[in-house]
């Protein structure tokens, strides 16, 4: 009896921590990796993994990685910040953010792109 209600706890505590990641996947799309519910995006890490295997964006122009991904949520002096998904409590304490980091070379050229968590 005492080795099942372990077993049960241990069980619930599995699932009830159990990541909110899935293994859905969906290919690029411009206009679903813009689209906003309330602060968030809900389709960007769905589409992260496309984006980057399909998807040159070492050489372009910053006007051109702004006409494919739309304005970045945030710039700071030669760097491109597009949050692709963040985990929220209590509707303010930020746990956790995924980010695609573009950084620009001085002509204004994509010089690499990293995936920061």
């Amino acid at each position: 009896m005492k080795t099942r209600n372990i077993i049960i706890i241990l069980s619930l505590c599995f699932f009830a921590c159990k990541s909110k990641q899935t293994n859905d996947q969906e290919k690029f799309d411009k206009i679903r990796w813009s689209t906003m519910s309330g602060s968030e995006f809900p389709y960007r890490n769905k589409m992260l993994k496309d984006l980057i295997g399909n998807y040159k964006l070492k050489g372009l122009k910053k006007d051109e990685v702004e006409d494919l991904l739309g304005a970045p949520n945030r710039t700071d002096s030669g760097y491109l910040f597009y949050r692709v998904d963040r985990t929220v409590i209590a509707g303010f304490f930020t746990l956790h953010t995924k980010t695609l980091v573009i950084k620009l070379d001085p002509d204004s050229t994509v010089e690499w792109r990293k995936i920061h968590e």
